[in-house]
């Protein structure tokens, strides 16, 4: 599973927390149910909206955050 290759209202478990690229910490056991995604080229910059909230990655990020979406399966697994 790709955060951008989901479709709208699958839901997502956090099975594993760590931080977005605006430093907003992600919780384990949180649940998340996708609405949609846009990507800025300029940074390689995703941001993925979910009903509880939004989250953000970036390919120029140092952090965690862009490993994050690279290695989807640590970090969710989809909920049926």
């Amino acid at each position: 599973m790709r955060l951008d290759e989901l479709i709208e209202d699958k839901k997502i478990k956090v099975v594993k927390s760590f931080k977005d690229f605006d430093g907003q910490a992600i919780e384990i056991g949180s649940e998340w149910t996708f609405v949609r995604y846009t990507y800025f080229p300029y940074d390689g910059g995703y941001t993925f909206y979910f009903k509880e909230g939004v989250v953000r990655m970036a390919e120029i990020s140092s952090g965690e955050d862009f490993y994050v979406f690279e290695h989807t399966s640590e970090y969710f697994e989809l909920i049926n």
